[in-house]
């Protein structure tokens, strides 16, 4: 199977917030009332990512554009376009048009809203977007391919993480044995450069599989962010080094918040990094920063549970050196194992890349979407595009 993936932009802040929670763990508290839309804008060509709420009722879609004057979007509609809906945790795919004013379809259209909503209006000057969803329009895996391509992407994953963190961390276990007797601030330092190393090194495994897994991200980036990412976690762990024993003078009022903080950010600075790449390309990564939080807490406990028992005083710097090194092997196992699997589950939810299966309505259904959110902020309702033709709207 071919793959692509595509940027595509949420009208602002607001919408981009209800869809990250769309494709979040929490989602099913909002999928009775709230989907995605995904189109690609007539004249400029720019990929819209679109949060609406909705009634299911089948294969047909009639999304309800309140307010139409102060937006422009639905008038890419005006004659047959594809997007894609993201429902009930599974993409579906089809063509989208504006039904004609005192139509049929139009008539139907909005009798199946109206019956949806009984208590809601629906004004006639309200233009009313009509998808329908073709299982025929797009070819389908079977259950056991999606499977095998997703285990082939998690033991690809697995394979290269582990063999490049296991590298990169050699640079500031290698450092932290030849400094261990140096002064704090040559320390500090040392061990920040070999954490930038090591950021650089496990970013290029990274970026190898997912060249394939995301095509269109670029690997410089995702070296240059995880690089980043690393050299700010280094340096909540240099805090240490060169603080020394004057950590024991500290009022506990003062060291347990501080290490509270600390440990939030050691954890989060390496997803948030690499979110600020992913975030273009794949819908939902907002996920990543919890799955890399949640892999490298389980990584250090592992790390720290094997070389604490293991590293004694007076020990040579071959040996210091060599339980540094297991240790890091675990911990790199336990890491990439993790992000692999959210990886996974995060691709997985794209319309694009790892998708499986992407129709599974009934024939004779019907699903009715309506532009106007319930939510305080309406952000949906803020959308507007440019490029959208003026011709053939009311």
């Amino acid at each position: 199977m071919t793959t692509s993936a595509t940027r595509y932009q949420a009208p602002g802040f607001g919408a981009s917030v209800m869809l990250s929670a769309l494709h979040s763990p929490f989602a099913h508290v909002l999928r009775n009332n709230l989907c995605e839309l995904r189109y690609q804008a007539r004249r400029s060509g720019r990929h819209i990512a679109l949060p609406v709420s909705y009634a299911r009722a089948g294969d047909n879609v009639v999304v309800r554009v309140a307010r139409a004057d102060t937006k422009t979007w639905w008038r890419n509609f005006c004659s047959p376009r594809p997007l894609s809906v993201w429902l009930d945790g599974r993409w579906y795919r089809g063509m989208g048009h504006v039904a004609q004013p005192d139509s049929l379809q139009r008539e139907e259209a909005a009798a199946i809203y109206q019956m949806a909503f009984p208590r809601a209006e629906v004004p006639t000057t309200d233009p009313l977007v009509v998808i329908e969803l073709s299982a025929a329009r797009e070819p389908m895996m079977g259950a056991a391919a999606v499977q095998k391509q997703r285990w082939g992407l998690w033991r690809r994953w697995f394979t290269s993480v582990t063999s490049g963190e296991l590298l990169g961390f050699a640079a500031p276990a290698v450092t932290g044995a030849l400094v261990r007797d140096a002064a704090p601030v040559v320390a500090a330092v040392a061990l920040l450069m070999a954490g930038v190393v090591e950021g650089s090194v496990l970013g290029w495994f990274q970026a190898a599989v997912l060249r394939s897994a995301v095509p269109g991200m670029r690997s410089g980036d995702w070296i240059r962010a995880t690089a980043f990412g690393a050299l700010v976690a280094w340096s909540i762990g240099a805090v240490p080094v060169l603080a020394g024993a004057g950590l024991d003078t500290w009022s506990p009022w003062v060291l347990v918040p501080t290490a509270a903080v600390g440990g939030i950010v050691l954890l989060l600075s390496l997803g948030v990094a690499q979110w600020f790449v992913l975030r273009h390309f794949v819908v939902g990564a907002g996920r990543w920063i919890g799955a890399t939080a949640l892999a490298w807490l389980a990584g250090l406990f592992v790390f720290i549970a094997f070389t604490s028992p293991l590293w004694q005083p007076g020990q040579s710097t071959a040996l210091v050196v060599l339980i540094g090194i297991g240790g890091g092997l675990l911990m790199a196992a336990t890491m990439a194992a993790v992000t692999g699997y959210f990886l996974v589950r995060i691709l997985r939810r794209q319309p694009e890349l790892l998708a499986g299966p992407v129709m599974h309505a009934q024939p004779g259904d019907w699903l009715i979407v309506e532009d106007e959110l319930s939510h305080p902020d309406r952000a949906a309702e803020s959308i507007s595009e440019p490029d959208a033709p003026t011709q053939g709207t009311r």
